[in-house]
């Protein structure tokens, strides 16, 4: 089990997202690995697609500042009615590219498991 960076869910299998996190630019200069669950990827997939800018003061995935920030609308999971809570995540261009990507791998591997059963 591993958590969503977005919406903090855990989950057994997240989608990898690699964008360039400048905090550990020297460690992972090609960009960092980091897992978002599969109902966020979707999430930032519509975002991709509204560009609905955000007001926020850093990216909630890679945490850079003073960037153009786009919503990301998530739901997370709450014990209470209506068992879940409209979140909205700050994401810079870079990390919503790197969700489009992953996006579109998923995309493609669910299309290529379809006709196996």
């Amino acid at each position: 089990m591993a958590d969503c960076e977005l919406c903090g869910v855990g989950r057994p299998t997240l989608c990898p997202v690699k964008p360039d996190v400048p905090r550990f630019r020297t460690a992972y200069p090609t960009g960092m690995w980091l897992g978002i669950c599969e109902e966020c990827t979707n999430a930032c997939h519509d975002a991709n697609s509204i560009r609905s800018r955000a007001n926020g003061s850093k990216c909630n995935l890679c945490g850079r500042k003073g960037e153009q920030l786009y919503a990301v609308e998530t739901r997370v999971p709450d014990f209470s009615e209506p068992y879940y809570k409209d979140k909205v995540a700050e994401i810079c261009e870079s990390c919503l590219e790197a969700a489009e990507n992953a996006y579109n791998k998923r995309q493609a591997e669910l299309a290529s498991h379809t006709g196996h059963h």
